[in-house]
């Protein structure tokens, strides 16, 4: 006895193939007339993507930067890790991300790896997706928070000067604000503050 294929599994088989016009094997038609293979070998949707990046991670409260200057409390292969990863990414948008995770790695390596699968249309219409691995490295770096208990003698103050002065063009009145205004600037002071 022989197996038959129904009437619906043959109206699924397509009846004319073409010939790839970069290596030749027959495909199905398609907008680039090219198999998979070669398009995969003429066309990298990566190129604008880094594969590999830093974190900043802080011992002291074991929390991740995320730029500017927030600090995100997450654990290692978490969703907040992931989204500090994918921001910290630059070429993101101008490809479709279809699916991201991560990589095993030891802990102790210092390493995060994730693997993305990312989409883009190439070639009038037909949408090639690929897969690659961004590793990222992880830095120390202590947070302003640990970094100010660590410095017993770090201290955060605020100035403020008023004078009261009948006349306001009072000649010592100026001289005097003269003095306060040039005395942080030849102390170097100004570094470290922020006039309002």
């Amino acid at each position: 006895m022989e197996y038959l294929p129904s009437e619906q599994q043959q109206q699924n088989v397509p009846l004319h193939l073409i010939v790839c016009c970069q290596c030749g094997t027959p495909i199905e038609p398609n907008p680039a007339n090219t198999c998979v293979a070669c398009v995969r070998t003429l066309v990298d949707i990566t190129e604008g993507i880094p594969k590999q990046g830093t974190l900043h991670f802080c011992k002291g409260c074991e929390r991740y930067l995320q730029p500017p200057s927030t600090w995100v409390t997450a654990p290692l292969e978490s969703h907040e890790l992931l989204a500090v990863c994918l921001k910290r990414l630059n070429g993101l948008n101008k490809v479709h991300l279809v699916d991201a995770g991560f990589v095993w790695t030891e802990p102790h390596s210092k390493r995060v790896k994730v693997k993305l699968t990312v989409q883009k249309e190439v070639f009038s219409g037909a949408i090639l997706q690929q897969v690659f691995v961004v590793e990222y490295v992880v830095h120390g770096q202590m947070c302003d928070e640990c970094h100010r208990r660590e410095a017993k003698d770090y201290w955060n103050s605020v100035v403020q000067v008023r004078q009261k002065v009948v006349f306001s063009y009072h000649p010592v009145a100026m001289v005097m604000m003269l003095y306060l205004f040039r005395c942080p600037i030849r102390r170097h002071f100004f570094i470290w503050s922020s006039c309002c």
